[in-house]
């Protein structure tokens, strides 16, 4: 009996198959984002779960005159303070922000190692063992180092990595031991670990209260009852170190499984997310799942009413309804096996895409039983479910009516495909009209005027301190190359953001925390900035040293009293020379402020690790590499790479861009359901019309005004979603916009191009399923009347 039903659903796919085609095209897109978002909602809701202890991260609220900064790190001496005068800490460990540094290994240049600095308690407190090395030795000197087994296998291949050399700006450190890699629902990743000591002993950092190198502290407590009288405890400490109330810190504790669902700290580690920004994404994907789930009952549900005929006459032979209902479930369920196999397929496909763009970490080898799981509980409630509704009215069907044509399943007129159609072409239009703010917001920011020249810029990244009067003399020998202008340097690249100082203007007593820049004195003409009042820096360095550019965002400091105006930094003064304009100095997605110019960068512990080249060459890469080979020829022993400024500022907007990619992903998904599910509704649509159109072809009608006639019932509706998803596009396209400084207003005319393109494609579709029907012979469908 089942094989008579297995054959019977085998044959009505076959006949059926473009409305088989549709149903899977649908289904498999759904099944695909049904799983996706069942992976990563699992992912990203079970980070840092794994850990036997309770472990918590001291987070803060800083009071910086007036303003007020949520941050997730901490000043060095903190954490060691703390577990040293609060009973209640039994255990501590801090660790720097992993960021990708390019260091040397093997005498080659890795620019995407993530590196973070951490304290040698680091296997002891997360309960790590080591996969080569002593656990007692490592990170205890200022020259080892760990790395993780991925990284070893990586560099090294099957070789032992042990005892193998690491250059980072110019110090050398050594492999003692690998660890195996951090789980991918981990916030901490890195690839290499250097010690603390690294920092504190060898590297010659800052690290005071006040300033300097910034930490992640992690602690765990002796008592959890006690929690609020340790908050209490390290407040009371850090009042007694900041007991000025225009800069305060106020400490509190965030356990570490709720750190990667508690974006909004700045300085925070990793890649956090929002629990808005997970809802989004998850309401994306179930949305893009209801499009096809009601896609196919809708077209299935047509596919039955042309059936209705057949089955009744089942009926008649004795089938009960309970046999109609077995036969199509076997019909569904192998509809939906093949949609699952073609989903895994597909999902693994688009997976590295969604991975970058999302920026999470969904693998299916790790999540094998929960897809197995998932796809068995999913299959069978969709094989019971969709059957139930497909076949929701065969049931009431009156035998003889059904025979003689009077009964329908499926209305070719009725409400039930105009609201799909409507429910899925407002997705379209939202999804399509934010995905384009998005696109135009990327492109004002990359080719927003930013105050300053960084076409045809590029620098040599120094990753090894070189002394000043080699950079000079370099300079002197490359400017004499054909095709460069000017060559100046800098301690950071400017339009990606520069460090703060505190300082204090004029007669104020009030300290100002203000980013600076330390230049040689021809920096303002290799990036085609201009002086609006005064001088520029003097060409004699000692001079320079007790002299400053500010921009006109500066003069809006209280303290301001004009050129001339003193400004204190600790126990040195420095004078005004000069005001240039507000240049974006930092990312435009963050405000840029008041800005200090100097040249004492070795003073206040920096470097001139940029040398900055303007060039006018035809092909600047080319001459780039020129000038890179060049300077490893004359200094071998100091470490170099290239880096175009346009590049760089483009990076700034990567996760736009992303946004962007991605919005334009399920956008394309949306329409290519919305447009299959147009494409089933008005192919049977037109076969249950199709006596009516030949009884409009006899009476006059040419083959446009048929065609005419079925655009105009369709498009209406279509439009009616253009109308209704505007007002809730404007809402999300202005809410993401609002958390830029510097954002465009929304170009409706954009939106409405986009409408039309979206009306063409319907017009197209509807009249190829038409054009058939239309060019039919009227007398050959009319003589069965």
């Amino acid at each position: 009996m089942y094989k008579i039903y297995f054959n019977l659903a085998v044959r009505n796919l076959i006949k059926n198959y473009q409305n088989t085609l549709i149903n899977l095209l649908g289904l498999s897109l759904g099944l695909a984002s049904a799983l996706f978002i069942f992976l990563f909602f699992h992912l990203e809701t079970n980070f840092d779960n794994f850990y036997k202890d309770d472990i918590y991260r001291i987070t803060h609220k800083r009071f910086i005159y007036g303003d007020v900064d949520q941050t997730a790190q901490a000043f060095y001496p903190e954490g060691g303070t703390f577990l040293e005068k609060i009973e209640n800490i039994n255990e501590m460990f801090l660790v720097s922000n992993p960021n990708p540094s390019p260091i040397y290994i093997l005498n080659q240049r890795y620019a995407d190692i993530r590196m973070a600095v951490g304290s040698a308690n680091y296997f002891s407190f997360f309960g790590i063992e080591l996969l080569s090395g002593d656990a007692e030795k490592v990170l205890r000197a200022n020259n080892s180092a760990v790395i993780t087994a991925s990284m070893a296998e990586k560099i090294f291949g099957k070789a032992d990595p042990i005892g193998q050399e690491i250059e980072l700006y110019g110090t050398k450190l050594f492999i003692e031991g690998i660890i195996p890699d951090r789980p991918v629902n981990s916030h901490l990743q890195f690839d290499v670990l250097f010690p603390e000591k690294w920092v504190s002993e060898q590297n010659g950092a800052y690290l005071g209260w006040n300033g300097g190198w910034n930490f992640n502290v992690y602690i765990k407590l002796l008592h959890e009852d006690q929690k609020e009288a340790t908050i209490t405890a390290m407040n009371k400490i850090l009042n007694e170190v900041y007991p000025d109330d225009d800069f305060s810190i106020e400490a509190s504790l965030q356990t570490i499984d709720s750190i990667h669902l508690n974006k909004g700290l700045s300085y925070d580690t990793g890649n956090p997310r929002s629990n808005e920004s997970l809802w989004i994404i998850i309401a994306a994907g179930c949305i893009i799942l209801s499009l096809a789930l009601l896609n196919f009952v809708v077209l299935y549900t047509a596919q039955k009413d042309e059936e209705i005929h057949s089955l009744t006459l089942m009926k008649i032979y004795g089938a009960h309804h309970r046999d109609l209902w077995i036969s199509t479930c076997m019909e569904v369920f192998l509809m939906v096996g093949i949609a699952i196999l073609v989903s895994i397929f597909t999902l693994n496909i688009a997976l590295p895409f969604l991975n970058d763009q999302l920026v999470t970490r969904v693998f299916l080898s790790n999540y094998i039983p929960y897809i197995l799981g998932f796809y068995a509980i999913i299959g069978v409630v969709l094989t019971m479910v969709l059957s139930s509704l497909s076949l929701r009215g065969i049931k009431r069907s009156s035998l003889s009516k059904s025979l003689n044509g009077q009964t329908s399943i499926y209305a070719s007129k009725g409400w039930s495909e105009k609201a799909l159609l409507v429910f899925q072409f407002s997705t379209v239009f939202v999804l399509s009209c934010v995905g384009i703010t998005v696109y135009q917001q990327h492109y004002h920011l990359i080719h927003k005027d930013l105050g300053f020249q960084h076409q045809n810029v590029f620098t040599l990244d120094l990753s090894t301190v070189m002394p000043l009067e080699s950079q000079k003399s370099f300079k002197e020998k490359i400017l004499k190359k054909p095709g460069i202008e000017t060559v100046s340097m800098s301690s950071q690249m400017i339009g990606v953001g520069l460090t703060k100082n505190g300082y204090s203007i004029g007669e104020s007593e009030k300290s100002e925390i203000i980013n600076a820049l330390y230049v040689s004195n021809d920096f303002l003409e290799c990036f085609d900035i201009s002086l609006l009042e005064g001088e520029n820096l003097h060409t004699n360095k000692t001079i320079s040293d007790r002299q400053i550019l500010v921009n006109e965002a500066f003069k809006k400091l209280e303290g301001w009293n004009g050129l001339g105006t003193i400004v204190h930094r600790g126990d040195r003064d420095y004078e005004v020379v000069g005001v240039i304009p507000s240049i974006s100095f930092n990312s435009l997605a963050y405000q840029s402020g008041p800005l200090v110019i100097g040249t004492s960068a070795r003073i206040d512990g920096w470097n001139f690790d940029y040398i900055n080249i303007k060039t006018s060459a035809k092909n600047p890469y080319q001459l780039a590499n020129e000038v890179l080979d060049e300077f490893q020829k004359d200094y071998p022993d100091i470490r170099a790479f290239i880096s175009f400024y346009n590049d760089e500022i483009a990076y700034n907007y990567n996760y736009i861009k992303s946004q962007q990619q991605a919005s334009f992903f399920f956008g394309c998904i949306a329409i290519l359901i919305a447009i299959s599910g147009l494409w089933g509704i008005t192919r049977f649509s037109v076969l249950k019309r199709t006596k009516e159109m030949s009884i409009r072809r006899v009476n006059g009608a040419s083959r446009l005004d048929i065609l005419k006639l079925f655009n105009r019932d369709y498009l209406q509706w279509i439009s009616l979603s253009f109308l209704l998803a505007m007002p809730i596009a404007n809402y999300f396209g202005n809410d993401w916009l609002s958390s830029f400084p510097d954002r465009i207003g929304i170009e409706y005319i954009s939106w409405v191009m986009m409408g039309i393109v979206v009306a063409i494609i319907s017009i197209i579709t509807i009249t190829m399923i038409c054009w058939k029907i239309v060019n039919m012979n009227p007398s050959k469908v009319l003589r069965d009347l």
